[in-house]
């Protein structure tokens, strides 16, 4: 038999009441040829016994014994990809019929792509009173979206996940997902593919990403964690650009301050001055250490 065009790829753990909707929206695709990999990340809640319910001629279950964490899971779909593209899902998120369609259908206009992606319509409660907002990625602040989307991506990422369609040899060349990045995997990865060619962009919502209060709050202290990470493995092209490296070493001072961490927050103020500080966000900064976490 002949490889499918491409490959979806879900990671999923403890998700048995979403896996069942991220893996739908995927079966509901409008362009069919393709094969569905999900990846059971030792889960212990009932997600395997919800994917056995699935009788789906497309779909392939695997599963690691203990939970090694969403990256690796990514990586073993990776490997056991047979497509020549590779498209990721997230489990608890959904895609609209037309995502690989539209995709395929950029991609095919630019050859010399390494990957193509679409925007993501985000639903979030907002900090202050819980309501949910609503939101887009990319935002709409000037960055490029297509091309060489390395400036843009070096000041924050615009490329989720969920909304990524890449050839599988430049998944590899970049060498896979970073499996010890506890967060901003997507960042991480959109950096890495932006440094082997160009990007592509479908510029239409085609999938979905709802995010719950508690997933906000627990992620903090990962998400800096991965910041730090991800800056040093682009330092060669920050250090380049010195403002921009200002900018989010004040960054990680600030989210350290929040969080109560002082030594942190300090630490990373002293090498942000290094790229100038003005005085408004030195207030920013003694607000932030002087209140409680």
């Amino acid at each position: 038999m002949s490889s499918p065009a491409v490959s979806v790829v879900i990671p999923t753990h403890q998700r048995a009441g979403s896996i069942r909707a991220s893996v739908d929206s995927v079966l509901r695709q409008t362009h069919g040829d393709f094969e569905l990999i999900v990846v059971d990340d030792g889960s212990s809640d009932g997600t395997a016994e919800a994917l056995a319910q699935l009788a789906a001629p497309r779909l392939k279950v695997l599963r690691h014994e203990t939970n090694r964490g969403a990256n690796a899971a990514r990586n073993t779909g990776l490997a056991a990809a047979a497509a020549p593209l590779v498209a990721y899902q997230d489990s608890d998120d959904e895609w609209l019929p037309e995502k690989l369609a539209r995709q395929l259908a950029r991609l095919g206009d630019a050859p010399q792509a390494v990957a193509v992606y679409c925007g993501l319509a985000l639903a979030e409660p907002d900090p202050k009173d819980g309501r949910m907002r609503l939101g887009y990625l990319p935002p709409a602040d000037g960055r490029a979206v297509e091309g060489d989307l390395t400036e843009a991506l070096l000041v924050g990422n615009i490329v989720s996940t969920q909304t990524l369609l890449a050839r599988r040899a430049a998944l590899q060349a970049a060498g896979g997902f970073d499996a010890a990045l506890p967060a901003l995997q997507d960042w991480d990865m959109a950096l890495r593919l932006a440094r082997l060619g160009p990007f592509a962009f479908v510029d239409e919502p085609l999938a979905i990403q709802r995010l719950s209060p508690n997933s906000l709050t627990r992620a903090k202290g990962k998400r800096l964690a991965a910041y730090a990470r991800v800056l040093e493995k682009n330092m060669d092209l920050l250090e380049a650009r010195p403002k921009l490296l200002a900018f989010h070493r004040r960054a990680l001072a600030l989210g350290h301050a929040r969080l109560g961490e002082r030594a942190q927050a300090l630490a990373w103020a002293r090498r942000a001055l290094s790229g100038g500080a003005d005085l408004r966000w030195g207030l920013r900064l003694a607000r932030a250490l002087a209140s409680p976490p």
